[in-house]
């Protein structure tokens, strides 16, 4: 796999986020369950990060060492945090979400929308089981706006 200079902005027992600074994407990688104040700090921290760096619309978020987040982490990433992180970047942002292949099959298997959470027209996520993939895609996605910026001027 390619290798990218990044900038570390959070590394703990149970995480590690880095931003890699040529490919613009933010990668939070999960290395232990966290408890709700944990994972809600550490979203914190990267939305102090966004605040200075608002051009990153780039996620990648690997769970494939904790399995999925629960649905009260869900419901609060997505009807306080993601707001928020629009409010700063206001414009689309693309999120690749990495699963252990386990996780995946079963989701795929048992697969039922939570329509009870908003639905955020801004966010656009995509699933995988490597981040060779997640990496290819989002960079893929940038090549996308790029030529669409091209193309607008």
């Amino acid at each position: 796999p390619r290798q990218f200079a990044f900038m570390v902005i959070s590394d703990s027992t149970y995480a590690f986020v880095h931003y890699l600074t040529e490919a613009n994407v933010l990668l939070i990688t999960w290395r232990m369950k966290p408890d709700t104040e944990q994972f809600r700090n550490l979203y914190w921290q990267v939305l102090q990060y966004v605040k200075t760096n608002p051009k990153i619309c780039y996620y990648c978020t690997d769970i494939s060492q904790i399995g999925p987040l629960d649905a009260e982490e869900e419901a609060w990433l997505s009807r306080e945090y993601y707001p928020q992180v629009y409010e700063i970047i206001g414009k689309d942002i693309y999120a690749a979400v990495i699963f252990s292949e386990g996780h995946f099959k079963a989701l795929v298997n048992n697969y039922i929308a939570s329509y009870s959470l908003p639905q955020h027209e801004f966010i656009h996520f995509n699933y995988f089981t490597a981040i060779e993939e997640a990496m290819e895609w989002l960079m893929y996605m940038q090549k996308g706006q790029d030529l669409a910026i091209i193309a607008e001027s």
